[in-house]
């Protein structure tokens, strides 16, 4: 079926500009086959699943920085158990 409504995007030079060069990347395809296609593909069950991603990798991202904060940590007090037993002990 041909495409024969309407429907009217204000946006910005600069997003327009962006649009079409997905457009081109993607097909080429135009502006507008990029838009329908996008309308296709969108669900909002998708999208709470994106949400609950996204939280997955904040929590992950915190997660990380903690333990390579704790391995830093023991990096050091490793070194510092390795030097203290290197040193020659003094016989009494």
């Amino acid at each position: 079926m041909s495409a024969t409504a309407r429907v009217v995007v204000l946006m910005t030079p600069e997003e327009k500009a962006a649009l079409e060069a997905k457009a081109s990347r993607v097909g080429p395809i135009s502006a507008a086959e990029l838009v329908r296609r996008a309308v296709d593909a969108y669900d909002l069950a998708d999208q709470s699943e994106a949400e609950e991603l996204r939280a997955l990798l904040d929590l992950f991202k915190r997660t990380r920085a903690e333990t390579l904060r704790q391995l830093d940590r023991t990096d050091r007090k490793l070194d510092a158990t390795l030097a203290g037993l290197a040193k020659p002990r003094r016989r009494r």
